[in-house]
């Protein structure tokens, strides 16, 4: 039977969405098919998608791999996910996808095609370096697989290709993950007159984000009761710092600290008064307990170069903001014995993610446990 020309796309509210549709008839059956080609948060994209599909562009037979990355699946994503996240995912397609296959056809991908990409994307030409590290690889694949799948849901696909292919494999880094007791006191000790002392003290003590550090206010904060209470975090979108929710209930959470951490915060509350009383007028209060010279947020990225060009006059091994909560991590599972306990301080949402994570021990413990087992193979036979 001769097929139907489709008719145009329609574009239809449904359950606080818009909904993108073309009909037409099964050229074997001849019966009336109806086709979803996206679903959408604001009408605007949805349009955009019935226009690209009225256009050949989408939805059809030749639809290719760029078409729907950038006309269904980015515009889906958009309002979705975080503002990072979505970043992300553009960078990913309009970067490392779209300029090598977006022109194939979604039905012509195959798993030989994505490891064709996939080799051009990580290994290096001879003499050369690869177009991205191993971490991005993987990271780009992913999301091709995301999208992919989508496109499995939406009937545009047969199967995900990328499902049958190896990720790049993981270089190993050589960046420390996080301190020993030993190296994280001598950095508190170097660190301990900076007007941000407090903030990696604190850091450390609790193994607090380096986000969720940075949003904390004084009204977060029982010094008395030596604890605190963890509501949100200041993270970075697209340049510049902004205050969020939590990403889970888990981050929500109560941490306490000890009589010494709370001498620390009101050394550091009295000489943050004394900089709002030199600035005058031009303090902003802000109310934060960390703050840049005059009150305001501290860009995280500045944090984190800050913590580096001290780690560097130290001598320390260099690690990341995020090193201060391995290292809390590390240092807490060993002297509180209780991995429960500190998947709820450090705010995991499951504790495998507790357990998992590599553990820097305490030196002197590790010492004793080469004696103690130094001993069994050369000291006297028990018994």
């Amino acid at each position: 039977m001769r097929a139907v020309e489709a008719v145009e796309p329609s574009v239809q509210r449904q359950r606080g969405r818009w909904v993108v549709r073309v009909s037409g008839y099964d050229p074997a059956t001849g019966r009336r098919r109806v086709r979803q080609l996206g679903t959408f948060d604001t009408k605007r994209a949805a349009l955009a998608c019935a226009r690209a599909a009225a256009e050949g562009r989408a939805g059809g037979d030749d639809e290719t791999v760029g078409a729907f990355l950038e006309q269904v699946w980015l515009p889906a994503k958009d309002g979705r996910v975080e503002v990072a996240t979505y970043d992300q995912y553009r960078w990913a397609v309009v970067r490392h996808i779209v300029p090598m296959i977006g022109a194939v056809r979604l039905g012509d991908l195959t798993p030989e095609v994505v490891d064709d990409w996939l080799r051009e994307l990580s290994v290096p030409p001879e003499g050369g370096k690869p177009r991205l590290g191993s971490t991005s690889s993987r990271l780009v694949r992913k999301v091709l697989s995301m999208a992919l799948e989508e496109a499995v849901q939406r009937g545009r696909l047969a199967r995900n290709p990328v499902v049958l292919t190896q990720p790049p494999r993981a270089t190993r880094s050589r960046q420390r993950l996080g301190w020993t007791l030993e190296e994280a006191r001598a950095f508190l000790a170097a660190v301990a007159d900076h007007r941000l002392g407090a903030a990696f003290h604190l850091g450390l003590v609790t193994g607090l984000r380096r986000g969720e550090v940075l949003a904390l206010h004084w009204e977060d904060i029982d010094l008395d009761r030596c604890q605190l209470e963890v509501v949100q975090q200041l993270a970075v979108e697209r340049g510049r710092p902004v205050m969020k929710q939590l990403k889970t209930e888990a981050s929500e959470r109560v941490v306490t600290f000890g009589p010494a951490t709370a001498d620390v915060l009101r050394r550091h509350r009295a000489r943050q008064l004394s900089e709002a009383a030199v600035c005058g007028r031009a303090w902003v209060d802000s109310g934060l307990v960390f703050t840049t010279g005059f009150g305001g947020q501290i860009d995280p990225n500045n944090f984190g170069r800050l913590m580096d060009d001290l780690i560097t006059k130290t001598g320390l091994p260099r690690i990341t903001p995020k090193g201060l909560r391995h290292t809390a991590q590390s240092v807490g599972r060993v002297v509180v014995g209780d991995d429960k306990v500190m998947q709820e301080r450090l705010g995991h949402a499951d504790i495998e993610i507790t357990l998992n994570t590599y553990t820097y021990t305490v030196s002197e413990q590790h010492r004793r446990a080469g004696e103690q087992i130094d001993q069994v193979f050369t000291g006297p036979t028990p018994g």
